[in-house]
């Protein structure tokens, strides 16, 4: 008997959906996201005097999470080749500087908040 496993690869500056979450963001949210993420993130690093890689590199993963029962898309980026479990489980690493980046947004806000780059070694 042949077995066929199949091996969805992730490509960079992919927007993949990581399971366990406790709720799932409608396309819409996702969208806003995606269209202010950007901006929002490159005006932090700017004040905080921090130098972003160019962005086509990141790839971005996120989930619907509870947050003091609030509901809140968490989004992490990272700007190295997906490693093969992008599509399971969160790719943290320490350090890397701001290659590596978490936030979280509240959408019915439609804003951004708790933004964090990864140190430097």
């Amino acid at each position: 008997m042949n077995l066929l496993i199949a091996v969805v690869a992730v490509v960079v500056g992919s927007w993949v959906s990581v399971p366990g979450g406790s709720w799932s963001p409608a396309p819409e949210q996702l969208s806003e996201i995606r269209n202010s993420l950007k901006p929002f993130v490159k005006q932090q690093a700017t004040e905080l005097h921090r130098q972003l890689p160019n962005w086509s590199r990141y790839t971005f993963q996120y989930q619907g999470q509870l947050d003091g029962g609030q509901r809140v898309i968490f989004v992490n980026a990272f700007c190295i080749s997906p490693p093969e479990y992008t599509q399971r489980q969160f790719v943290f690493v320490e350090d890397g500087g701001t290659c590596f980046f978490q936030v979280k947004y509240d959408p019915n806000k439609k804003m951004f908040f708790q933004l964090m780059f990864n140190g430097e070694a």
